[in-house]
């Protein structure tokens, strides 16, 4: 592997783990305004999809760190939305039903 992919897979790497510990997306929502923090994190998300799909070299033993990275950085996208999405549509109908 030489150089360009690693270094692609390291920023991947980063972008996953300060995304994926909640502190990206605390920092996005209280630096910025909840709208924009949100599309901030989710673009910071899908960069590092690209990052790993870019390290990604067929034939290597290292395609399962680009494949962590890959789904990792997906998934990592679609939770912030997930909840969002509980939040607004699946509580209001519990806490109306229920009380």
């Amino acid at each position: 592997m030489s150089i360009v992919p690693r270094f692609f897979l390291l920023m991947s790497f980063l972008i996953l783990f300060f995304n994926g510990s909640s502190l990206g997306f605390i920092l996005y929502e209280v630096r910025f305004d909840s709208l924009f923090g949100y599309g901030f994190f989710i673009f910071t998300s899908l960069i590092g999809v690209v990052f790993a799909s870019i390290a990604e070299e067929p034939g290597t033993t290292k395609r399962f760190y680009c494949r962590y990275c890959l789904y990792g950085n997906w998934l990592v996208t679609l939770f912030p939305l997930y909840f969002h999405w509980v939040a607004d549509s699946v509580f209001p109908i519990l806490i109306e039903t229920f009380l």
